[in-house]
């Protein structure tokens, strides 16, 4: 699908994440993933704590060529806020949720976002450890894992290097494959992903 470009929207709205998001174990659907990238362009460093921050549905639509219905974006955002982030490291084994509150503005086509507090420091005291990525490039994106794979791999273009995944660690990234074995794996064979 060719999706035309939209002359009020600039190509190059960059955006970034801390790389313990990047790297952080979640599922979320395209259709969360485009509402969660699309907030993430919309940050800036010297936002006041409790800002709101306004999502133009149409604006999303016209980025990524796929229409949402109003039941389709209430499933997707009452979904997004009961999923948590899993950021592991050496100290802590963290669980994250994003949103502190979402609220539809009827008849304007419009939601309106607060984070929570806890989700600030992934998003917002970027230094030397995060990923950039262009916000057009991965909207036109449909598959889910797509969309993943595409952070994952812009995480290094910003060092000029390549990485070299193990299959398992990048399961374990998608939430296809349980670390702990507890849950049965998805996609056994590679060739079973869908972009």
């Amino acid at each position: 699908m060719t999706i035309p470009e939209n002359p009020n929207l600039p190509a190059s709205i960059e955006v970034r994440q801390d790389n313990a998001i990047t790297t952080a174990r979640y599922d979320y659907s395209a259709c969360q993933l485009d509402i969660l990238f699309y907030l993430l362009s919309k940050l800036r460093k010297d936002d006041e704590e409790n800002k709101n921050y306004s999502i133009y549905v149409s604006e999303i639509e016209s980025m990524t060529g796929r229409k949402w219905n109003y039941q389709q974006l209430r499933e997707a955002t009452a979904d997004l806020g009961s999923r948590m982030f899993e950021i592991e490291t050496d100290k802590v084994y963290r669980q994250l949720w994003i949103f502190q509150k979402v609220d539809y503005i009827k008849g304007k086509g419009c939601l309106e976002i607060a984070l929570s507090t806890y989700i600030r420091p992934y998003l917002f005291d970027l230094k030397n450890n995060f990923t950039s990525y262009q916000l057009h490039s991965v909207l036109k994106l449909t598959s889910k894992y797509a969309k993943r794979i595409y952070t994952i791999c812009s995480r290094w273009k910003d060092l000029g290097e390549s990485k070299n995944f193990d299959i398992d660690e990048l399961k374990y990234s998608l939430k296809i494959k349980d670390p702990h074995g507890k849950e049965p794996e998805q996609f056994k064979q590679i060739s079973q992903f869908s972009f």
